[in-house]
């Protein structure tokens, strides 16, 4: 697989959102000028400027299926019965993971589309990748176990104060709940702050506050998502630099 190269959006970009996917794809990183970087993402809610999101929890009948039917190297689409049924293209911008036996440790796949797993079907979808199978996976005894998990940025909503789920970003603009925009995930922002960060020290997402960050503590058991350039001042969106590359 080729390495793409860095790409840059101008600031108008940041400020836009749209209901048609553009050209990127879900997860891209850009740059701007300045140096901020902006991963491009999908929303699941409303978004608000300048509070920090986090992605969706891992769905449990979507996670570890043993594959039924096998599929030969350098093929683009498998198929996966799944727990529970799913809609057509609902995993597009996530990633198609093979965590146990034949493939495994082979890296993670990103899926572009997916057909509709119905209770008529027996909730089996065929998913579409971008690039190709490194190796053959298997339906034999010992099957292919794979998972289908959230992008980070796939489908985003804001940070519900829950802190063992993954954050995302930041928007710099108000988000329509399903709407595609770059939101913000490095760099100088203006964040949402709980409590009294101090100069220098580093932030993560508050367990108390939608939306904000707060002083991380050792006994806190979470990465950072940035620090303070400057002590803060709860319930306002002070300066500070994001991390999350």
């Amino acid at each position: 697989m080729s390495l793409g190269a860095a790409i840059q959006i101008t600031d108008q970009d940041t400020y836009q959102q749209s209901s048609v996917k553009g050209a990127a794809l879900i997860g891209q990183p850009a740059w701007t000028p300045d140096g901020r970087m902006f991963r491009y993402s999908q929303a699941a809610g409303t978004l608000v400027a300048g509070r920090i999101t986090e992605a969706l929890a891992i769905t449990a009948n979507y996670a570890n299926r043993a594959l039924t039917t096998s599929a030969a190297a350098n093929q683009n689409q498998i198929t996966i019965v799944l727990g529970t049924t799913a809609t057509a293209d609902q995993f597009a911008g996530q990633w198609l993971v093979v965590n146990d036996n034949t493939g495994q440790g082979q890296g993670s796949y990103y899926i572009t589309g997916n057909t509709a797993a119905t209770a008529g079907n027996s909730n089996t979808t065929v998913v579409t990748i971008r690039g190709f199978l490194n190796v053959a996976i298997s339906s034999t005894a010992t099957a292919t176990d794979v998972t289908i998990i959230p992008s980070t940025y796939s489908s985003v909503i804001e940070h519900t104060a829950v802190i063992t789920l993954v954050t995302a970003g930041a928007p710099v603009v108000a988000i329509t709940s399903g709407n595609y925009h770059w939101q913000q995930t490095a760099g100088m922002a203006s964040i949402l702050s709980d409590g009294t960060i101090t100069k220098n020290a580093e932030g993560i997402p508050s367990d108390a506050t939608a939306g904000a960050v707060e002083i991380r503590v050792d006994a806190t058991v979470v990465k950072a998502v940035g620090y303070a350039p400057e002590a803060t001042t709860t319930t306002d969106y002070t300066p500070f630099v994001l991390t999350l590359y």
